[in-house]
């Protein structure tokens, strides 16, 4: 986990280097904003259903995040997610995602955004590292959609729907709360919602 967070900085940091030089100083329309979200994720991995709150034992966890808007539609986003929580028999996934983000829509204090993300997915399968289970990292494109609500000049509310696509992960079989058989070799797609606040520490 903490290769995947080096990473991750050593990949984002030269953008936001970049982006704080000479257009914050001579009063440019550049934002940075930091926070955290709890998440709820249907891991797709012992769900018979893929949709967001279809699963039984839902992944739940925290999510650190930044956002740095270099442009008043157009900015840059990284987080981390770590799903560790309510997992049947261990399971758990987490996230090291960057990528970049537009936004769609303002009304009043409302904006909303669209995103598309790249980075790691990790999991541990349940019951690991009994036969048939598995512990890895994978790579993910991750399409998603922000909504963020301005409380004041520097804090807002935010929520997050995510669709996770893991276009190599073929893991072992499993079997649904009914018995019946889930096949793996299609890749995976977690997804699910994320609620939060995040501050403005740069910016106007």
């Amino acid at each position: 986990m903490l290769k995947w967070a080096g990473i991750f900085v050593l990949l984002l940091a030269p953008v936001a280097m970049r982006a704080q030089a000479p257009e914050s100083t001579v009063g440019g329309n550049s934002t940075f904003w930091a926070g955290g979200e709890i998440s709820s994720f249907n891991p797709d991995f012992s769900c018979s259903s893929s949709k967001p709150f279809g699963c039984p034992n839902q992944l739940v966890g925290p999510t650190a995040l930044f956002d740095l808007d270099v442009a008043p539609k157009w900015g840059v986003e990284g987080e981390a997610r770590w799903l560790h929580w309510n997992g049947p028999d261990k399971q758990i996934e987490s996230n090291y995602l960057g990528g970049g983000r537009y936004r769609a829509i303002r009304y009043g204090r409302l904006d909303a955004w669209v995103k598309m993300l790249f980075g790691a997915g990790l999991i541990t399968t349940p019951n690991y590292p009994e036969p048939g289970s598995l512990k890895g990292s994978y790579f993910a494109y991750v399409p998603g959609g922000t909504l963020q609500y301005r409380l004041t000049h520097r804090i807002s509310l935010r929520g997050d729907y995510e669709y996770e696509i893991w276009p190599s992960f073929a893991g072992p079989p499993s079997y649904s709360s009914s018995g019946a058989l889930i096949q793996h070799q299609d890749g995976l797609t977690p997804n699910g919602f994320s609620l939060g606040v995040s501050y403005r520490f740069l910016g106007q």
